[in-house]
C-alpha cells in the first residue's frame, strides 16, 4: 500500500499557540517569593493596617490616660491626641519597613550587616516618625481643642526612647510574617508542584494505553487505527487546550470522557456503551481534570475480560449535602478488592488528597448484581457550594 493511500487521514497541522506543561506559577522567579503578600497598593491591606494602629492607640489612650491623676477631658484629649497621632504615624512607616525587611533579610552570612542596616534605620525611623507625629498634632490640635508648644511637638529626645522599642518591635513583627509567608509559599508551590505531576502522569498513561490498544488493530483494519489516531489527537488537542488547569467544570470533563469512549467504542464497535445522567444542580461543579479517565479505562480493560463481548458503562452525578457525588459503573466482570492498585486508581486517590484533603472521599467496590461500583464525594464550590 502506497503513503498515498485515500484511506490514510492527513495530519492536520498543531495549533501554533504554545501551552506550557508547567505553569509560570511553579518556573517563577525566586525574587517574587512574596509577591501578592502585604502589597500595601490594595486598599484592604491598608484598611486592615489603620484599624491595627487605631487599635493600638485607643489602647495606649485608656491606659494612660487612668493612669494620670487628672481625668478631665482635657486630659484625655490630650492623651488622645499623643497616642493616635504616635500610632497613625507609625502605620506610615511600616509599607517603608516591609521593604527594608525584604531587601536585607536576617540569612546565614549576612547577619552583621542586616543589624546594622537596622541599626541607621532606626535613627531615621525616630527622626521620621517624631517628625509626621509632629505634623499630625499641629494639623489636629484644634480639632480637639488642645494646645502644645512648638518644644513638646517636636520633642525628638523625648520620643527617641520609645521609638527604639517601638521600631524593633514591628520590624521583628515584619521579619517573622515575612517569613511565615515565605515558609507557607514554599509549602503552596511543593504542592502545585506534586499535583502538576500527577495531572502529567497521566497523558503518558494514556497515551501509552491508547496506542497500544491502536497497534492491536493496526494490522486487521487500517481504517480504523486510522480513526481512533484522528480521534486521540482530537482529544490532546483539548487536554493541551485545559493550560494546566487542576480543576475544569463537570461538563468539560464529561466531554472529555465522551471522547474518550468514543476512541475505545471505535475498537470496540457495538459492545461499548455509555450512559450518562447528571441532576441539574451540579453541572457547574469543579472537578479535577481527567479525574474520570482511569476508572472508564480501568472499567473497559478489566471489565471486558477474554469472554465477555460487550460491556455498559454509566456516570451518574447528584447532590448530597453539599458535595458532588460521582458514581461510575459498569455491568463487566466486577472488581477485585485484592489486586495491587495501578497507576489510574492511586493517581486519583493522591490527587483529591492534594486537592481536597479530608473533604473528598474515593470507593471503589463490587457492585450489587456484578460489575464495579466507583463513587467519589468532592465538596461544592462556586455557585453550587
Amino acid at each position: 500500500m502506497t503513503c498515498g493511500d485515500s484511506r490514510f487521514r492527513q495530519p492536520e497541522p498543531l495549533d501554533p499557540e504554545f501551552v506550557p506543561l508547567v505553569t509560570g506559577r511553579l518556573t517563577g522567579s525566586a525574587a517574587a517569593r512574596y509577591e501578592g503578600y502585604m502589597i500595601f497598593k490594595r486598599p484592604a491591606a491598608w484598611l486592615w493596617l489603620f484599624l491595627i494602629f487605631t487599635a493600638i492607640g485607643i489602647f495606649f489612650t485608656f491606659h494612660t490616660y487612668l493612669g494620670d491623676m487628672d481625668h478631665s477631658s482635657l486630659i484625655f484629649r490630650h492623651h488622645l491626641l499623643d497616642e493616635m497621632t504616635g500610632a497613625w504615624s507609625a502605620m506610615a512607616l511600616v509599607p517603608l519597613m516591609v521593604v527594608l525587611a525584604r531587601r536585607f533579610p536576617f540569612k546565614q552570612g549576612a547577619i552583621v550587616k542586616t543589624l546594622l542596616v537596622n541599626v541607621a534605620a532606626m535613627i531615621v525611623y525616630t527622626f521620621a516618625h517624631t517628625t509626621i507625629e509632629s505634623v499630625l498634632r499641629f494639623a489636629l490640635e484644634p480639632l480637639l481643642g488642645v494646645h502644645e508648644t512648638y518644644t513638646e511637638i517636636f520633642s525628638f529626645a523625648q520620643e527617641a526612647a520609645g521609638d527604639v522599642v517601638y521600631y524593633a518591635l514591628i520590624m521583628t513583627s515584619i521579619y517573622l510574617l515575612l517569613r511565615f509567608m515565605a515558609t507557607r509559599d514554599i509549602e503552596t508551590k511543593l504542592a502545585q508542584a506534586q499535583l502538576e505531576n500527577l495531572r502529567l502522569q497521566l497523558q503518558p498513561h494514556f497515551l501509552f494505553n491508547t496506542l497500544n490498544a491502536i497497534s492491536s488493530v493496526m494490522y486487521e483494519d487500517v481504517g480504523k487505527a486510522d480513526r481512533m489516531l484522528a480521534q486521540v489527537s482530537d482529544y490532546m488537542r483539548l487536554v493541551l487546550a485545559s493550560g494546566g488547569a487542576q480543576e475544569i467544570s463537570l461538563d468539560e470533563e464529561l466531554k472529555m470522557e465522551r471522547m474518550y469512549v468514543d476512541i475505545m467504542k471505535t475498537r470496540l464497535e457495538r459492545s461499548l456503551s455509555l450512559d450518562v445522567r447528571v441532576a441539574d444542580d451540579v453541572h457547574d461543579a469543579m472537578v479535577p481534570f481527567m479525574l474520570l479517565q482511569p476508572l472508564l479505562e480501568n472499567s473497559i480493560r478489566h471489565g471486558m475480560g477474554s469472554a465477555r463481548t460487550a460491556i455498559e458503562l454509566g456516570i451518574d452525578v447528584s447532590r448530597s449535602n453539599g458535595s458532588a457525588v460521582i458514581r461510575v459503573t459498569d455491568n463487566g466482570l466486577g472488581f477485585d478488592a485484592t489486586a495491587p492498585r495501578g497507576i489510574g486508581l492511586s493517581n486519583i486517590v493522591a490527587r483529591l488528597q492534594h486537592l481536597y484533603g479530608s473533604d473528598a472521599t474515593f470507593d471503589i467496590e463490587a457492585r450489587d448484581g456484578g460489575g464495579t461500583l466507583a463513587t467519589l464525594r468532592l465538596p461544592l464550590q462556586g455557585t453550587h457550594a
